[in-house]
């Protein structure tokens, strides 16, 4: 048996040029970006007129990954929470009944008919009835 030669040629045994670095993300501006939404968030909604910087948003950070997660800036500012439906906080003070309306216990009740029989033993309890509305109202 012969044998072979199994030597690795001098060619392949010299490193090879290491590749040229690949970006791994594109090189951003970032300060551009921020501006440019900050400038549509304005033109969208009037009541971020004075707004100077991002961080005057509600949650700026969820507005920021919501943006890289692809979303526009007007969709990343509505999901962040961003514009409040505005309402009265005087409601609690209105009345849920209308003036006027009539009770939803229409007279008296069996206890307060009760101890009215015990005082007005000759009365009828339609009697009652019609003397404790005159008296309530």
């Amino acid at each position: 048996m012969e044998e072979k030669d199994v030597s690795i040629p001098e060619a392949v045994t010299e490193e090879a040029p290491a590749p040229e670095a690949e970006p791994t993300q594109d090189e951003v501006d970032y300060a551009a970006v921020l501006g440019a939404d900050i400038e549509e968030l304005k033109a969208t909604f009037p009541e971020l007129g004075g707004m100077q910087n991002i961080d005057e948003l509600a949650d700026p950070v969820r507005f920021g990954a919501l943006r890289d997660l692809g979303l526009t800036a007007k969709e990343a500012y509505l999901a962040s929470g961003g514009k409040k439906r505005s309402y009265d906080n005087r409601t609690h003070l209105i009345s849920s009944v209308p003036g006027g309306a009539r009770s939803a216990v229409d007279g008296i009740s069996r206890v307060e008919l009760d101890m009215a029989r015990d005082i007005f033993g000759s009365m009828s309890e339609g009697e009652i009835q019609k003397l404790y509305r005159k008296v309530t109202k």
